[in-house]
């Protein structure tokens, strides 16, 4: 795709659109002295960028630290306010005030479920809360949908009974999948995911997620420095450098022939995590 059109999979409805979006921040003082730089100009962490994700798509965001990919994601999720641009949910622009609906449609998966889990609490526990917090069924039927969502990511029932301290790094990260498909988002944001978790675990929960996308439509965007991560899981990719759009458009056609230098060394430089093909 060309990086000036943000024109994805052709002919699908657009679930999400960044639509020439600018993110910027002021520099703090300790910044500028440690940096020697002067402190009337802001730091530009996402310049001019413009992607769209067709609905029940799949894009990965990817570049090296600081390219902007988090900051990007946690514009669209109203944690920071975009100094330009607009950003769409089935072309209706998201404000930076969200109501209830467009607050659920939009889900997180952190890069490390451990800070996100109440330790005191178990899995059930958890998963209730929200659940009801959201009005998400009615009360009588909440442990039911508690069942149901444990099965949804493949763990057996009696993890529910559990407290984060004896679940491992990917039940844990099976744990916050759950949560996050209670409110029944409609984008599915993973921001380093599986970096956290060893390789075997990292392949176990990329299935999980492919299988999730067939099984529920959710669309998933994955931010994340792992470029096989992209090929296994992905139908889209973009590429970020210093918080602009490097090109973007189907996996196969950019990570497979990239355009830019930029592209060719992130290929260069990564990781290869082996997972079996479906």
């Amino acid at each position: 795709m060309n990086a000036d059109t943000g024109n994805m999979a052709g002919g699908a409805a657009e679930m999400l659109r960044f639509d020439r979006v600018s993110v910027t921040f002021a520099r703090s003082g300790a910044l500028t002295r440690l940096l020697r730089i002067g402190s009337g100009s802001p730091v530009i962490a996402v310049d001019d960028v413009t992607i769209a994700v067709p609905k029940g798509g799949s894009l990965g965001i990817v570049g090296e630290s600081g390219s902007g990919k988090s900051t990007l994601v946690r514009a669209a999720l109203g944690l920071e306010r975009p100094s330009a641009g607009r950003i769409l949910l089935e072309g209706s622009e998201l404000g930076r005030r969200r109501g209830e609906r467009e607050r659920r449609a939009l889900q997180m998966v952190f890069q490390d479920p451990g800070t996100t889990l109440n330790p005191a609490h178990t899995v059930r526990a958890t998963l209730r809360e929200t659940l009801r917090v959201h009005r998400m069924v009615p009360r009588g039927e909440v442990d039911r949908r508690v069942d149901e969502l444990l099965d949804l990511v493949r763990l057996p029932t009696k993890t529910a009974g559990q407290r984060p301290a004896s679940l491992s790094g990917g039940q844990k990260q099976r744990v916050a999948i759950a949560r996050a498909l209670s409110l029944e988002p409609e984008i599915l944001f993973a921001d380093e995911a599986t970096s956290a978790l060893d390789v075997v675990v990292q392949a176990a929960v990329l299935d999980l997620l492919k299988e999730l996308r067939r099984e529920t439509g959710v669309t998933l965007v994955c931010v994340t420095h792992d470029l096989d991560l992209v090929h296994y899981v992905c139908d889209d990719v973009a590429v970020l450098q210093a918080g602009r759009l490097i090109e973007s458009g189907r996996v196969a056609e950019v990570l497979d022939a990239p355009q830019h230098d930029y592209t060719r060394r992130l290929i260069a430089a990564a990781p290869k995590l082996k997972v079996a093909a479906t």
